[in-house]
């Protein structure tokens, strides 16, 4: 506190105690720094605050105007000070996440009420976004934090991996892959296959690793969202070419899910934050949980 916020407090329990001596003991002071600190205060104020008396001390004309305003300068910055350790314990805040939206859908939520039960007064939002735009928004600050796939393409963000994510054909029960216990690339090749848009670091991760083993998908449908993938899947559109992230939403839709090997390919997930910025108290906490979490087994 700066001393003359000090010297106000002084002044209000003076006022309030009408004693000297009193109010030197309510704050820890000798009485003797107690009155020079009302007396550097009248000085700089060019006024005198107090009749003083042997055993109690009144308030002037000018200490009775000054009173309420030293009341509401007090209190504001003792607000201050404890909104400030509130903030930094935790007590309150926000947060923002940007993700795509099946990360916000499967992989978050948990993450999520597992933070807001042990932080209930800071507020998280989570951003669901096309995964080329999370970095944007941790770039600019709309983000504290920022989840998405590692690629080839260098960042200026500060990039953590934290998940593997392995490729998973997703068809109906009635399709030629379901009976497959080992399906590789090249069998997924032979069909018509659903996938994320071109301009997906998803799919351009795929492509790029399969291309360099010569195999080429046809796709015959590509999508923006995986509900719309699972559901062209589950009409026996094609195959829809996931992550076993998405395990929950095919589920639901009834498809089988075979994992595809040779060659061997998984997606990792990446934590994004800004290099040159210190994370906030709240966001440090999400991403020690980001962190800590426990892959999904392929089965």
């Amino acid at each position: 506190m700066k001393d003359y916020l000090r010297e106000l407090r002084v002044f209000t329990v003076v006022a309030e105690m009408g004693h000297f001596t009193r109010a030197a003991e309510r704050l820890n002071l000798s009485q003797s720094v107690l009155s020079s600190a009302i007396s550097r205060l009248e000085a700089m104020l060019g006024t005198r605050l107090f009749d003083r008396h042997t055993r109690q001390c009144r308030l002037t004309p000018a200490g009775l105007a000054l009173l309420p305003d030293a009341h509401r300068l007090v209190n504001d910055w003792e607000r201050l000070v404890a909104g400030a350790r509130d903030f930094q314990g935790m007590g309150r805040g926000q947060l923002t996440v940007a993700a795509p939206s099946a990360q916000c859908a499967f992989l978050l939520p948990p993450l999520v009420r597992e933070f807001s039960e042990r932080h209930p007064g800071v507020k998280l939002s989570l951003r669901d976004v096309p995964e080329q735009q999370v970095h944007e928004l941790v770039r600019n600050g709309s983000a504290d934090l920022g989840i998405a796939t590692e690629t080839a393409v260098r960042s200026d963000l500060s990039a953590t991996p934290f998940y593997a994510d392995q490729y998973v054909a997703a068809v109906p029960a009635t399709h030629p892959l379901a009976t497959r216990r080992a399906v590789e690339w090249r069998h997924v090749a032979a069909f018509p296959v659903i996938g994320p848009l071109p301009e997906n670091p998803v799919r351009q991760h795929l492509d790029a690793r399969l291309a360099a083993a010569g195999i080429r998908l046809d796709y015959a449908h590509e999508v923006s969202l995986p509900w719309t993938m699972v559901g062209l899947a589950q009409a026996g559109l094609g195959v829809a070419v996931v992550t076993v992230a998405l395990r929950p939403l095919t589920q639901w839709r009834q498809l089988v899910t075979r994992p595809v090997g040779r060659p061997a390919i998984s997606r990792t997930l990446l934590l994004l934050r800004q290099p040159d910025r210190a994370l906030s108290p709240q966001a440090a906490v999400f991403r020690d949980l980001v962190m800590g979490r426990k892959p999904a087994a392929a089965g």
